[in-house]
């Protein structure tokens, strides 16, 4: 049985959790890359830094996404934590490319996001089955 609420629900406040956590790491990103400018590591490795934080930020939003959506669906918790990670993962990758073409890193990231939404939902099954005991 599919629960439409749990995936409705769960791919809207993935979605807007998402634009949260991009704005404050944009605004994060941009006011440490200018206070630490003057350190020879962060100017040497600012992009590699600002990527990882990134991957971090949008990993962390799909776990929140999953355990939000598995939290609400009664039947096939990870199953619907994995279809919203999907969803969320392949709208947050298609409206960012600008050419519209799907790339490899944005196969590794619609793979990671459908990943750690699957986590969050294993998560809410397993919060849920200590509940009951």
């Amino acid at each position: 049985m599919i629960s439409w609420k749990a995936l409705i629900i769960g791919l809207i406040v993935t979605i807007i959790v998402g634009l949260f956590g991009q704005a404050l790491y944009v605004l994060l990103a941009s006011y440490i890359g200018m206070a630490a400018s003057d350190y020879g590591f962060v100017s040497d490795y600012k992009q590699e830094i600002w990527f990882t934080f990134a991957i971090l930020v949008f990993c962390v939003t799909m776990a929140f996404g999953g355990l939000l959506t598995g939290a609400i669906a009664e039947k096939k918790v990870i199953a619907h934590a994995f279809v919203v990670g999907f969803l969320a993962s392949l709208a947050s990758i298609v409206s960012s490319a600008t050419s519209g073409d799907l790339t490899f890193m944005g196969g590794v990231m619609i793979i990671l996001g459908t990943l750690f939404a699957s986590l969050g939902g294993l998560m809410a099954k397993r919060f849920d089955e200590t509940a009951e005991e």
